[in-house]
């Protein structure tokens, strides 16, 4: 029989799976370390970039507002406005000389519901100096409105219209009424492309002839 005696003052332990997993442990700190760290240094990188980019827009934007402060002062010279006035004048004179009121009327009749009434009408110059009406135009029913619209946008002497305002009307005897300011262009001596018809046969020909040609054509049939 034998007998296990332990002559140590410690008893033996086997410490190598916690070195192992302490190992583990380190390296995996390590490489989280390591990850971090290069997500910090991207993230550094990023916002100074962002910032060289916020600095630069901020330096051009310092830089277009002195330049229209410059041109809002030079418009604003004596000499500069009174070009502009004139340009705006002799512009509002030719338009008026070019366009005929009577026709512009019959213009807008062509295309005004029946339940719409036009309460102002004045002619002008677009931002690209073509003719435009201004309209303001009152309805019982915001489907006549609609109507109206349609009509400005297929008819040939309007063109697509741009809604400035709507609101309800308070004038006495108009309550309950919608009113609808617009602008569209308008092309002063356009019309509508004629319809093709059908060709008649010639009164010169001779209607003998017509009717024996036709007899000849039924016996051929036969």
């Amino acid at each position: 029989m034998k007998i296990a005696i332990n002559l140590a003052s410690k008893p033996y332990q086997n410490l190598r799976p916690y070195y192992t997993a302490a190992c583990i442990a380190a390296v995996s700190l390590l490489i989280l370390a390591l990850v971090l760290a290069g997500e910090e240094r991207q993230e550094r990188y990023e916002t100074s970039s962002l910032t060289r980019q916020i600095n630069r827009l901020e330096k051009e934007l310092e830089d277009l507002s002195g330049e229209q402060q410059q041109l809002e002062e030079w418009l604003k010279r004596p000499e500069v406005r009174e070009i502009r006035d004139r340009s705006a004048f002799l512009n509002s004179l030719i338009l008026r000389k070019s366009i005929s009121w009577t026709q512009m009327f019959l213009d807008v009749e062509k295309i005004l519901p029946p339940k719409a009434q036009v309460t102002s009408i004045r002619p002008g110059l677009s931002r690209s100096q073509q003719p435009e009406l201004n309209l303001s135009v009152t309805a019982a029913e915001m489907g006549t409105l609609v109507e109206l619209l349609k009509n400005l946008e297929s008819s040939p002497q309007f063109g697509s219209p741009v809604v400035d305002s709507q609101r309800m009307a308070t004038e006495k005897g108009a309550e309950g009424h919608i009113i609808l300011v617009m602008s569209t262009p308008y092309r002063p001596g356009v019309s509508a492309p004629a319809p093709v018809q059908e060709a008649e046969p010639s009164k010169e020909q001779n209607p003998a002839a017509l009717t024996t040609a036709s007899v000849a054509q039924q016996k051929g049939n036969r």
